[in-house]
């Protein structure tokens, strides 16, 4: 009585599992179909020309979900966040929140702000978020910009964007 107990309850764990396993591969798989790419390059330029510092942040998220970055100098601290908000199609609203902390070096008083743009956007377009608005006056190089540059694609399409590129390199070095 006991192993047929046991052989009974075994047979419908293994099947609840496997149940479990499809839903959940499932779920992903609806998941990764709204899944989106942000990708953020951030700059630092001289007089809005020369470039003196870059980086560059991806990162998947959902729709409603926020990406953030934060940059640390020696006087300033800045901080981003953005959220896509995926409406119709192509079409995507694109919520940017700015906070900055710029230290005065003479007398070390802080200077906060914040900033709150929403952006109807397509996805794949390129926009640009100035935290501290254009030429901010530095004693070490004079006027300059701190820009974000922010695109949001499709995580999919990203991703099969990637393989391509992945497989041409490939290619090129037969």
């Amino acid at each position: 009585m006991i192993r047929k107990v046991s052989a009974a309850f075994l047979l419908f764990a293994a099947v609840g599992t496997s149940a479990y396993a499809f839903d959940v591969e499932h779920a992903l798989s609806l998941l990764m179909d709204k899944a989106l790419s942000v990708h953020i390059t951030a700059r630092v330029t001289e007089d809005g020309k020369q470039t003196i510092w870059n980086m560059n942040l991806s990162e998947v998220t959902i729709s409603g979900r926020a990406v953030s970055i934060k940059l640390n100098g020696s006087n300033i601290v800045v901080v981003a966040q953005f959220t896509p908000y995926q409406e119709t199609g192509s079409h995507v609203l694109l919520v940017a929140q700015g906070q900055t902390w710029i230290t005065s070096p003479v007398n070390k008083e802080v200077k906060y702000a914040t900033s709150f743009k929403s952006l109807p956007i397509n996805l794949g377009e390129s926009v640009l978020f100035y935290p501290l608005g254009v030429n901010l006056q530095t004693e070490k190089y004079g006027n300059i910009n701190i820009e974000l540059e922010i695109q949001v694609v499709p995580y999919i399409s990203d991703k099969s964007r990637e393989k391509g590129e992945a497989s041409s390199a490939n290619q090129n070095q037969k």
